[in-house]
């Protein structure tokens, strides 16, 4: 039973993770995509900024998340150790705080003086125990965060490639800008959509409303980036 919380709350994160990254990837991108087409830029200008765009954007992520779940680690730790020293300098003090914790819920007399006990015996556990009720969370993953960072910089890269691969396999080809930028459209509604079905395995809404809830978001930054972009015609990048 424990095997199976932990491999389902492992894998949920990594879903949570991977659908972030490919949200953020498809929007801003598209969004990008809108803006500097509607400003009337050629199409090469189009593709290296899209690229740029893709990989600063994929580092920063994958940055921002190696550096935020580090610093929860280190600030989990931190609470460790200090509720470590409390419960040797305080024990009684802190016992106290224990059994109020187990009074607010709903444990009272012989019951609660063996469950306070019985953490008491093990300073680990009650360490642990006070931690969870201070900051309200379990624990934190001991991981290094390579991993998450890794799996947000690539799906970053998976949604990005929706608005941007048009470009880049029509510009050989010699296809027209206006088609060129129509058929990246179209191909990142189909993104759009597909991201937002996804958010299905994090939040559990249906998978064709949740969809339809992401092409309204991305629909949205595309508008208001493509009427900026209308709005600076001529400038070159």
């Amino acid at each position: 039973m424990a095997f199976e919380e932990k491999f389902h709350l492992e894998g949920g994160e990594l879903i949570r993770q991977a659908t972030f990254g490919l949200n953020d990837g498809v929007v801003s991108i598209f969004a990008l995509l809108a803006g500097v087409a509607g400003a009337g830029q050629e199409p090469q200008t189009i593709l290296i900024t899209l690229l740029a765009a893709t990989i600063a954007g994929a580092l920063s992520m994958a940055a921002g998340e190696y550096v935020s779940s580090k610093s929860e680690r280190d600030f989990y730790r931190h609470e460790i150790e200090q509720e470590r020293l409390e419960i040797e300098l305080c024990p009684h003090v802190e016992k106290e705080e224990l059994r109020l914790i187990y009074q607010r819920k709903g444990f009272e007399g012989e019951l609660l003086d063996e469950i306070v006990a019985g953490l008491a015996e093990n300073k680990e556990v009650w360490t642990r125990e006070m931690v969870m009720a201070e900051l309200g969370v379990a624990g934190v993953d001991e991981e290094d965060g390579f991993k998450s960072s890794l799996i947000i910089f690539f799906a970053f890269i998976a949604g990005a490639a929706f608005p941007t691969l048009p470009y880049l396999f029509c510009l050989p080809l010699g296809v027209a800008p206006q088609t060129t930028f129509y058929i990246a459209t179209c191909i990142t509604v189909f993104g759009l959509f597909t991201a937002g079905a996804l958010k299905k395995f994090v939040t559990g809404v249906n998978w064709f409303k949740s969809g339809f809830e992401m092409l309204g978001v991305g629909f949205f930054a595309y508008l208001i980036s493509y009427l900026i972009g209308l709005a600076i015609p001529g400038v070159t990048i």
